[in-house]
């Protein structure tokens, strides 16, 4: 089995759902994740909404809002929840459809990046992931970010590294690259690993940024 990360990008001034639409509007709210959603057979949703931000804000969003039908908001140790019932909408419904379709399992939580997009990753057969891919709405863009094989029972950030990601960054510790004060270059990392310089700063830059996202979420 195998892993996919990528990051949804709305295009044509567009949102995957105008209730997700409506907390990033808020200058008082900040969207973070999304540890559950599922389509009902009624053309409505449920969803978990983790938030930070100001409570009473998130409740004059979704009171006057049509799209959501009923709602609770759920105290958290950081930030807090909305439970949402809400009507489904497009692109979100085809989105999610995608998951059935292909035999694909979405590894919760979804995640909301700086911008505002949403850091998706789903595990599935590999030739299920790149046809489901092919048929991401037109009015999203899929930005992949990573991809590996799907270890369960390894919960570690390094565990979703790449195999040459790994590569660099075993010989980046063994080499001494990470201890006070560094005793490796770039250069002799790129010698240890057969490849470039720049390669090598891309990898590192990369890991670096994946390893420190999961240790803050």
């Amino acid at each position: 089995m195998r892993y996919f990360t990528f990051t949804l990008v709305p295009l044509e001034e567009r949102d995957f759902h105008p209730l997700t639409a409506a907390f990033q509007a808020h200058p008082d709210i900040r969207p973070e994740g999304i540890p559950y959603i599922n389509l009902l057979e009624d053309d409505t949703g449920v969803a978990l909404f983790g938030l930070r931000g100001s409570e009473p804000a998130v409740s004059e969003v979704l009171t006057g809002h049509d799209d959501a039908l009923e709602w609770e908001l759920i105290p958290g140790d950081a930030g807090f929840y909305i439970y949402a019932h809400f009507a489904a909408r497009e692109p979100a419904v085809s989105l999610l459809g995608l998951l059935d379709e292909y035999q694909l399992v979405l590894d919760l939580p979804i995640r909301f990046t700086a911008e505002g997009h949403m850091r998706v990753t789903v595990i599935g057969r590999d030739d299920n992931i790149k046809e489901a891919l092919l048929n991401v709405p037109p009015s999203v863009n899929a930005e992949a970010t990573e991809m590996g094989e799907y270890r369960p029972d390894d919960g570690r950030a390094v565990a979703r590294l790449t195999e040459r990601q790994r590569e660099v960054l075993e010989a980046a510790v063994e080499l001494g690259y990470y201890e006070v004060p560094r005793q490796a270059t770039y250069e002799e990392i790129a010698e240890v690993c057969d490849c470039t310089v720049g390669t090598v700063g891309e990898h590192l830059t990369r890991i670096e940024a994946h390893i420190m996202g999961s240790v803050v979420q």
